[in-house]
């Protein structure tokens, strides 16, 4: 059991660390942070530590996680996407789903996605993934989830 929270411990580090290295919050701001060519670069050189932080990683890890992918939407919001649908699944087996704070960003990041590249969703299986997750957090009870749910044929359109 102690292995395993340290297990725990270090991807929760990892993942923090590429909060941070990943600067400001603000892809546009070259003076700041890394700046949309920095971003893409880090985006690609960290795509696939990204996807296995999501494999395994607690709820808080993951908060983290969707922290730092909401600041790489701009740069390249299919990919992002799919690593968010991906830690969103994967997390479901520490419970993410029943978080609060999750859900208030999950909210947040669909809308951006929704509002602003909604056409990733063109794609049959990302609109798939899509559904598949605003239904794990609506399975857990959340009235904002069902919501969207509901709305996502007009919202797409």
């Amino acid at each position: 059991m102690a292995d395993t929270r340290e297990c725990a411990r270090i991807i929760d580090t990892a993942c923090l660390e590429l909060l941070f290295a990943s600067g400001t919050s603000n892809a546009n701001d070259e003076q700041h942070g890394l700046g949309h060519a920095g971003l893409l670069r880090f985006l690609n050189q960290t795509e696939g530590l990204l996807m296995r932080i999501g494999d395994y990683s607690t709820p808080h890890t993951i908060y983290h996680l969707l922290e730092l992918l909401e600041r790489l939407v701009p740069i390249a919001p299919g990919r992002v996407f799919d690593l968010v649908a991906h830690a969103l699944r994967r997390g479901t087996r520490s419970g993410f789903q029943h978080e609060s704070l999750g859900m208030d960003l999950l909210v947040k990041l669909i809308g951006v996605f929704l509002a602003d590249h909604k056409e990733i969703f063109e794609d049959e299986d990302r609109r798939r993934r899509l559904i598949d997750s605003l239904e794990i957090f609506m399975e857990a009870g959340w009235p904002s989830a069902r919501r969207l749910l509901y709305r996502l044929p007009e919202l797409i359109q």
